[in-house]
């Protein structure tokens, strides 16, 4: 395994309610998660809400993620879907201006249902990682249609040496686990969402990531740590409430729908939600925070009042 074991928060981006970017509810919250110890992606297009940012507002997220997170814990650049490499160049050079301790390259997506070849791949990661001045974390997401194959992340691997990271977003543990196999010791690999963390942490990957540190940072440390520590109980205990959040949150639609709600309820930055993305109803709300107290979470208040 390279690197130190860990978990990553897909952070919010909390705006207030006339949906101006809050720059100060996002320091707070960014405080939380570094008090919490847990590594920050920032921008990303579902917690982050990243295609709702101007240009200015991006660079702005990124630049105060800097100044909250940086030497004090991981803070990389999530960033949003792409369809042509033109815009994959155009962000890493927006990123680039920032001191990240990485930024993160999605596959494209080509519309239309369409999937790409491996060649088309290759070139398409030749030419984006080659333009980074940073390191770079690389993804697979099952919901795009297509696997990386794991042959072709090797290839990339031993051609740039500054990619330094991998995450996976799905549910076929196979392909998991060979990635973990043939790449753990030279990257870092994560598994995107809860549900496969404990499957990647036995397979010797370094951990998860997902959206349910912003309710609770010590959380998702507590099952790094109590896995670390071999402490069983702790282990399934945290996982357990763990995966309740998880469930609870994609019970209404997933990552930010209920999260930015729940958290104004309980008095922590939340902010509002920018359209198409809607609240949850006051009366889902209620159902979100009384099964919320009722876990007990660290870092959370025991009980508010609305």
């Amino acid at each position: 395994m390279k690197g130190n074991r860990s978990a990553f928060v897909m952070s919010i981006t909390p705006f207030d309610a006339a949906g101006a970017f809050d720059e100060p509810a996002y320091r707070t919250h960014l405080r939380r998660l570094r008090t919490g110890g847990v590594g920050v992606y920032v921008g990303g297009s579902a917690s982050g809400e990243g295609f709702s940012l101007s240009r200015d507002e991006r660079d702005r997220v990124l630049g105060i993620a800097v100044e909250e997170l940086r030497g004090a814990v991981q803070v990389r650049a999530m960033g949003c879907e792409v369809r042509t490499l033109a815009d994959t160049l155009d962000y890493l050079d927006a990123v680039s201006h920032h001191d990240l301790d990485a930024v993160h390259v999605f596959a494209p997506e080509m519309g239309h249902a369409s999937k790409p070849t491996t060649a088309e791949l290759e070139a398409y990661y030749d030419a984006a990682v080659s333009a980074a001045r940073q390191p770079v974390v690389l993804s697979c997401y099952q919901a795009l249609g297509f696997d990386l194959p794991v042959a072709l992340l090797e290839r990339l691997a031993r051609r740039h040496s500054h990619i330094v990271g991998f995450f996976y977003g799905g549910s076929d543990v196979r392909y998991l686990s060979s990635v973990i196999a043939r790449l753990a010791d030279r990257l870092e690999i994560h598994c995107a969402g809860p549900y496969n963390a404990l499957t990647t942490l036995a397979l010797g990957g370094n951990g998860f990531m997902g959206h349910e540190g912003n309710l609770s940072p010590e959380l998702a440390m507590r099952v790094i740590s109590s896995f670390e520590a071999g402490d069983l109980a702790t282990l399934q205990a945290s996982f357990r409430t763990l995966m309740a959040i998880h469930a609870l949150h994609y019970r209404y639609g997933g990552p930010v729908r209920a999260m930015k709600p729940l958290l104004n309820a309980l008095g922590l930055p939340g902010g509002a939600l920018r359209l198409p993305r809607m609240a949850i109803t006051e009366a889902q709300l209620d159902d979100v925070l009384r099964e919320t107290l009722a876990l007990e979470i660290p870092g959370v208040p025991a009980s508010v009042r609305r």
